[in-house]
């Protein structure tokens, strides 16, 4: 007795049915969707990058000013300016990295 007849096995004919709304649907995604899961990504990841640049710039002022007119800036500020520099580009740095390293074990997985 046959569970599976041959022609059910070939894989166009066996249908999945959902259990659960968590459930992906045909196209790939979950079944609430919001929005296209890789534009999300970028985005994010983009709005990260210009994020890290424009506090890297706010930063780079702020020690010139300091340079040019010290009695204008406070120390504290420039300080915590760049320390938020540092930290968002390490932070964007760490994220490169993971997605470089998730990236190389799914093309060398078998």
């Amino acid at each position: 007795m046959e569970i599976i007849s041959r022609e059910m096995a070939l894989g166009d004919k066996i249908e999945l049915k959902k259990a659960s709304k968590l459930h992906f649907n045909g196209e790939g995604y979950l079944s609430k969707k919001t929005e296209d899961p890789e534009k999300s990504f970028a985005r994010v990841f983009f709005n990260a990058v210009n994020e890290a640049n424009s506090l890297q710039h706010q930063s780079d002022e702020l020690e010139e000013k300091m340079m040019l007119y010290p009695e204008e800036v406070n120390i504290h500020e420039v300080m915590i300016a760049s320390e938020k520099a540092r930290l968002s580009v390490s932070m964007l740095k760490t994220v490169i990295e993971k997605a470089i390293r998730a990236y190389n074990d799914i093309v060398t997985m078998r």
